[in-house]
């Protein structure tokens, strides 16, 4: 990730003719832009190697205005003794965006805390278009986490694919944040996002069953989740409960999508989710390994 302060000059021109190129609508490839230089200036500052990236597919020509989304969420790895506030963050970004020269975008923002949590509001203005995008940062202690972070190779689409590698939150951590929500929130659960990330991260990662069973019961206990009868005869029926489908056909819908259906997604993670928590219930160790080519655990 180093540093590379070079840019092309780009402007509405240039982006109306690649938009034509592409035969992506202006709107999008300016979000997607915008939010790839936001990506990548962040990345190459002085605080990019702690601040991981937690939806990279957003980014690139495949993900430009995914979902109609201009959020970007990060995690941001304090050091010891480190406080994370919203003015140090400000500062931060006062000296980070600044690179009008190289881009020709200009910045405003503002931010507020929601608990621990900093949302950054950002309006950047390319000649005479304006496109608002957030970060939403999530403080994290340093060695917190379980899994080291990862890199992600962005494909700069307006400077002909020039390819920058960005600093990203471990997919196994995400995967575990994700399943918290699921199970503390339910039926009530507000981010239907949830469940399409699990469904994708089962899809690329494999487990062990033995050691994701204790992780499990690890993480149940220390967010005080009860891994009981009631809970999972529950969890089990949100597979043909149409309260749930109902739901994400609604999320589908306003993210533009068809697929993937509720039965896949969720047949995925029940699949997943169901043999150890079973075998906890049972006092018995699952010794099954889920192969995310097959989508199901081998004994």
């Amino acid at each position: 990730m180093g540093r590379n302060p070079k840019r092309n000059l780009i402007g509405k021109a240039a982006l109306m003719e690649k938009s034509a190129e592409l035969a992506i609508p202006m709107e999008r490839l300016l979000a997607g832009y915008v939010m790839e230089q936001l990506a990548v200036k962040l990345s190459e500052s002085e605080r990019g190697e702690r601040l991981l990236l937690k939806n990279p597919g957003i980014l690139g020509l495949s993900g430009f205005g995914r979902g109609g989304s201009h959020r970007l969420y990060y995690a941001y790895i304090k050091q010891a003794g480190e406080v994370f506030s919203k003015a140090d963050f400000a500062a931060f970004l006062k000296n980070t965006i600044k690179w009008e020269t190289q881009t020709n975008i200009a910045w405003s923002w503002r931010s507020r805390m929601e608990g621990s949590r900093l949302i950054v509001e950002l309006l950047a203005v390319l000649d005479d278009m304006r496109m608002p995008v957030e970060l939403v940062i999530d403080p994290v202690e340093e060695g917190s986490c379980a899994y080291s972070s990862g890199e992600y190779t962005v494909r700069l689409v307006m400077e002909n694919n020039k390819a920058c590698r960005i600093a990203v939150y471990p997919v196994q951590e995400l995967f575990f944040d994700d399943l918290r929500e699921a199970l503390t929130k339910l039926e009530l659960i507000g981010d239907m996002a949830v469940y399409e990330r699990m469904y994708e991260a089962l899809g690329m990662l494999d487990f062990e069953g033995r050691q994701f069973q204790r992780d499990l019961e690890r993480f149940c206990g220390e967010h005080e989740i009860l891994m009981d009868e009631m809970r999972f005869a529950q969890m089990e029926r949100y597979l043909t409960y149409p309260y749930m489908a109902k739901k994400w056909k609604s999320y589908l819908k306003k993210h533009r999508k068809t697929t993937p259906l509720w039965e896949d997604v969720y047949g995925r993670f029940w699949s997943f989710l169901m043999p150890p928590w079973e075998a906890s219930l049972q006092g018995m160790i699952y010794l099954g390994s889920w192969i995310s080519d097959l989508g199901r655990y081998l004994d």
